[in-house]
């Protein structure tokens, strides 16, 4: 299999400083984490950086997205944390890292801006909204508040993007599903200030034990977060799943990159702090094969995971249409929706969408704000013509 964009999930911690109780790297049945070190050791380090390298050249890659995740990636010392992008640029031959991170921000300080500037680091933000929304879930180690630690390490982060410093910080989201969309949409909005964001629905599974109220809550937060952002207008806000939905729909390039990054979890590979492989970090919870492969970047290439059994499950995600989903005029656009919210352990990806009905009505509304501001009907429907 030749892929044409390689998306590293690097886990350079496996502990964090706060305890999402919603944590799918935590508290989602995998626990395997128990078992590798905290810190990503540097021999791990220089064992990614060669498999990078032999990656690249395979497939004739230019650039490599590397993640840095955790756990809380901050929890690294700023000396080690710098050696550590020093040992993987010294493996650019031929290609270039791209740097990100995901943080909770709490630890984001001046020295942290300035080690982000030096290495060319773009950084997310987690954070679920205002407190009330925020506190629900995301509570630090002795049970308090995140909410104000988070925000001030974002202030941080605008502030050295006003400074050219580091490019401007996005906010991550996990949806809940009891919460208002429009008003966490506003509040990161009108009073954060952030332009870039995405909403995440949570990691819930066809085996997941959540009653219908939870899965229309999620649904209901998605439409109600949409027409928040479709009413403002605003070209320089941005909410990568509706943003790239809308673009697609215009656009057909746009659409090939939305299957790519949102729906085709082939070109996401995770490893662990052990250098451990495995796919997009999320199905780690879904089955224990995913979990452990038996295959680590210490010695194995990148074709060995892409020729395995659990890349070719992935590849008839793809490409087999769900029952439910023939007939659907929403098809060529959908997919199915992510690959997680398919599965069940009785027929693996072989379902639609847990989240159906809340993305059939984010399309239709994302179709109508474009054909009440001008695009023909007929081009639309023509675009979406599986």
């Amino acid at each position: 299999m030749q892929i044409q964009h390689l998306n590293i999930v690097f886990k350079i911690s496996e502990r964090c400083n706060l305890k999402c109780d919603y944590c799918y790297f935590f508290f989602g049945g995998d626990e395997t984490w128990k078992k590798h070190p905290p810190l990503v050791p540097r021999q791990v380090v220089e064992d990614l950086g060669a498999f990078a390298s032999r990656a690249a050249r395979d497939q004739k890659l230019d650039a490599v997205n590397l993640i840095f995740h955790g756990g809380e990636p901050l929890l690294m010392s700023k000396p080690r944390f710098a050696e550590m992008c020093e040992t993987l640029r010294g493996y650019e031959n031929g290609f270039r890292f791209k740097f990100s991170l995901q943080t909770n921000a709490v630890l984001v300080d001046e020295g942290w801006i300035d080690i982000f500037n030096r290495y060319q680091i773009a950084v997310g933000v987690s954070l679920d909204g205002p407190p009330v929304v925020n506190d629900l879930h995301r509570l630090d180690l002795k049970g308090r508040s995140s909410y104000d630690g988070t925000v001030a390490g974002l202030r941080l982060l605008q502030k050295g993007a006003a400074q050219g410093k580091v490019s401007e910080p996005g906010i991550l989201c996990v949806i809940n599903p009891f919460a208002d969309g429009a008003k966490v949409y506003r509040h990161f909005v009108e009073d954060l200030g952030v332009s870039h964001m995405s909403f995440l629905t949570p990691d819930y599974t066809w085996d997941s034990v959540v009653g219908e109220p939870v899965i229309r809550g999620v649904e209901r937060f998605l439409l109600a977060s949409l027409r928040a952002w479709l009413a403002g207008k605003n070209p320089k806000i941005r909410v990568r799943v509706f943003s790239e939905l809308l673009a697609a729909m215009v656009d057909p390039r746009a659409m090939e990159l939305v299957h790519t990054y949102r729906d085709d979890y082939r070109n996401i590979i995770s490893v662990s702090s052990n250098g451990d492989l495995g796919p997009e970090d999320t199905l780690r919870t879904v089955d224990p094969r995913f979990a452990s492969m038996g295959l680590n970047v210490a010695h194995n290439d990148l074709r060995d995971l892409l020729e395995s059994s659990a890349w070719q499950e992935q590849a008839d995600a793809v490409t087999i249409k769900p029952q439910n989903c023939k007939g659907c005029d929403w098809w060529k656009i959908c997919k199915a929706g992510r690959p997680i919210h398919r599965h069940s352990k009785g027929r693996g990806f072989s379902n639609h969408s847990l989240y159906c009905s809340g993305l059939k009505d984010m399309y239709a509304e994302i179709g109508a704000f474009l054909v009440r501001n001008g695009t023909p009907l007929s081009d639309l429907a023509l675009r979406l013509a599986s």
